[in-house]
């Protein structure tokens, strides 16, 4: 299992980029993890890239998070970024 901790941008479909703090955990192909943003908005496609520092980039679809959290689930597909 290969995991990512630290900062990472998340990128909308219509190229607005936020900063992030990811921790992110691949067992095989699969990969999903946490994002911490600040004042976040769920408006929009859940749909992302994620873009690591290192410039790699994958697609995450958002889920949810709890009631006054800055806590976001992430699920990628595809190959993880970070592995």
């Amino acid at each position: 299992m290969s995991r990512y901790r630290g900062p990472a941008t998340l990128i909308s479909s219509d190229g607005a980029e936020i900063e992030v703090y990811v921790d992110l955990r691949a067992k095989q192909r699969e990969w999903s993890g946490t994002a911490t943003i600040d004042d976040f908005d769920d408006a929009g496609s859940p749909d992302r890239t994620l873009r690591l520092p290192d410039g790699r980039e994958a697609q995450v679809t958002l889920g949810g998070s709890a009631a006054w959290s800055d806590v976001v689930t992430l699920v990628g597909s595809g190959p993880p970024p970070f592995a």
